[in-house]
């Protein structure tokens, strides 16, 4: 059985990508993040370490010593704990210390370079889960009314505009008005935010960056996103098509049903 590593961050990504590798016939060795990563990525791998942000050597070790070299990155890790769930061991800090930006692209391909550099080539996310990516058009029962389509342009177009700039990812937008824009805080406290000055019917648009490299950080929404859009009465959330990833897709697509939302994936062209 061939082996896969998998550098797991927060989230359901980790364990559904984790459980899609066991499916296509992958032994599964997992660098699991403490504070981070969810304890059932245990359920999934054959082999598990737990690692603190920053232990890059530790990861390298374990792979090697299990003869992995090829891995993946799923799930993120929060910026916050940058300032205190922080631990870089000795190969971690001389790899910071020779950055010239902390920026997440920067970040993430010096670490794939690091890694290659140890004969672990990173792959690109996507490549178990390929149904799960979003298609372009209305994918819910309900489509937008002719005004959330405006804001949803609106969206798309802040939502390019802030990812080019490293900046998030995610704006919500009400009649033509940007309500928030997503930085360090993440997309769920985005939205909560959002809702605050919204009331109701909102829309929510989550893009991938221009300039988006497909081995990490690929952007995800699942069922709980549905749930944080339900609790502040959103109207829409839209994708973007082709680069972003719907965890527990059928659930996902069912619940917005059930609630009134429409879903639809979207591209940079239209």
């Amino acid at each position: 059985m061939k082996k896969l590593g998998l550098i797991a961050g927060n989230g359901r990504f980790p364990l559904l990508f984790a459980e899609e590798a066991k499916r296509a016939g992958f032994s599964v060795m997992v660098a699991a993040h403490r504070g981070e990563t969810d304890a059932a990525i245990e359920t999934f791998a054959d082999e598990v370490t737990w690692v603190y942000v920053g232990q890059l050597g530790k990861i390298i070790r374990f792979f090697q010593n299990l003869a992995v070299s090829e891995a993946v990155m799923a799930g993120g890790i929060r910026k916050v704990k940058l300032f205190g769930n922080f631990r870089p061991d000795l190969r971690g800090a001389r790899f910071l210390a020779g950055l010239k930006s902390r920026e997440d692209d920067v970040l993430l391909r010096g670490i794939a370079d690091e890694l290659a550099s140890d004969g672990i080539r990173i792959l690109e996310s996507t490549f178990c889960l390929p149904q799960l990516i979003a298609a372009e058009g209305v994918l819910s029962k309900r489509a937008p009314r002719p005004e959330e389509w405006e804001d949803i342009k609106l969206g798309f177009e802040i939502a390019r505009e802030i990812g080019r700039l490293g900046i998030g990812q995610t704006v919500i937008v009400k009649k033509q008005i940007v309500l928030a824009v997503e930085a360090v805080e993440g997309t769920d406290a985005a939205i909560q935010r959002a809702g605050a000055l919204a009331k109701s019917g909102c829309v929510v648009v989550k893009v991938s960056k221009p300039q988006q490299d497909l081995r990490f950080d690929v952007p995800a929404v699942g069922v709980d996103t549905v749930k944080r859009l339900r609790e502040i009465d959103a109207a829409v959330l839209a994708v973007e098509a082709g680069k972003t990833i719907l965890l527990e897709k059928e659930e996902l697509l069912r619940q917005a049903d059930e609630f009134g939302i429409a879903v639809v994936g979207i591209r940079a062209a239209g």
